[in-house]
Parts: C-alpha cells; structure tokens; sequence
C-alpha cells in the first residue's frame, strides 16, 4: 500500500481524509499510556505510599484484605489523574509529551459528563476486560477507541489538527470567492 493510500481512505470528502490525518495513531496512543502509567507509579511511590505508611494504615482494608487501602488509593489516584488532567487541560502528561490531545467530535470545550464516560467508565469497562476494546482504534477508520464512543471524543495530533483547520478554513474562503464569482 501506497503512502498516499493511507492518509487518503477511498471515497471520502476532503473534509473526513483531513480528520483521519489529524487523529492520533494507536502507537501514540499507546505509548502516551505508558507514560501515564509511570507518572501515576511515580505519583503512588512518591506521595500516596508514604502517607499510608506515615499513618499505621497498611492494614486497614475494606471487606477484604486484598481490598486495602493502598489498592483503592491507587485506583482513586489512576482516575483521578485521567479525569482531571482530560478535564482540564485536554491531554494527561503522556498525551502531552507524545504531542496530542482529546477533543470533542463537535470540537466544542469538553463537558465533565463527557470526560466522566471517557476517562472513568471507559477506562473501568477496558481495565474489566483487559484492554482489549481498547485494541478498537486499531480497526475503526478514525482510530476511535470505545471510551471514545462512549464520550464522543477523538484524540488527535496537535500539529496536524492545527494544519486541518487552516485548510478547511482556506477551501471554505476558496468556495465563497467561487460563489460570488458565479453570482456575478
């Protein structure tokens, strides 16, 4: 397959060939979570394990002992990160060293409720389920993953996210100044 086959899937607009451009390839994707994964370690091994241990409270646990309160503080700590970080800066520290972002499908400023069925119902369902709808954004067209289902959410590049709405604004200028040259 052709370089120019891949960023041009047959019979789609110019407008959707820009919008698989702009989105982020699942190896980004990929190894943006595995940054996260080791921010979140660090953040457990630097701040939430030494305060359990600061406290006596390595034995408290809830219903069961596998049930601990250093398993819950770092599930509490895995959500949270995600959430807050998507909440309020688009992107966690692995998406912003990989260079992209999550964006609303209306690319409108993301809702909680959104960043909610993202971030904490997607990601349990694909914890659940050991990642494997999570292998979705290798087989759907515009690489969406199925917490980006849920929220109605893409992640693209920044750099080609910024160059698709250059040019979808330079082709929209392009089609008026045809428009009124027509008219006259």
């Amino acid at each position: 397959m052709e370089q120019s086959e891949r960023y041009q899937p047959a019979g789609l607009p110019l407008e959707k060939k820009l919008d698989f451009m702009a989105t982020a390839s699942s190896f980004s994707r990929f190894l943006a979570f595995l940054i996260d994964i080791l921010a979140i370690w660090g953040i457990n091994q630097i701040a939430v394990y030494p305060l359990i241990r600061l406290f006596g409270l390595e034995g408290w646990y809830l219903f069961a002992p596998v049930v601990n309160l250093t398993v819950i503080s770092s599930g509490l700590v895995y959500f949270l990160y995600f959430i807050l970080m998507t909440y309020f800066l688009k992107a966690t520290l692995g998406k912003m060293i990989t260079g992209i972002h999550v964006i609303d499908k209306e690319e409108k400023k993301l809702t909680f409720t959104q960043v909610i069925f993202r971030e904490l119902i997607g990601r349990f369902i694909n914890k659940t389920l050991w990642y494997l709808p999570a292998l979705s954004v290798l087989f759907t067209e515009n690489r969406i993953g199925l917490h980006d289902y849920f929220a109605d959410t893409y992640v693209v590049k920044n750099s080609y996210y910024h160059y698709k709405n250059e040019i979808k604004t330079s082709i929209m200028r392009d089609v008026d100044k045809t428009n009124q040259e027509d008219d006259l």
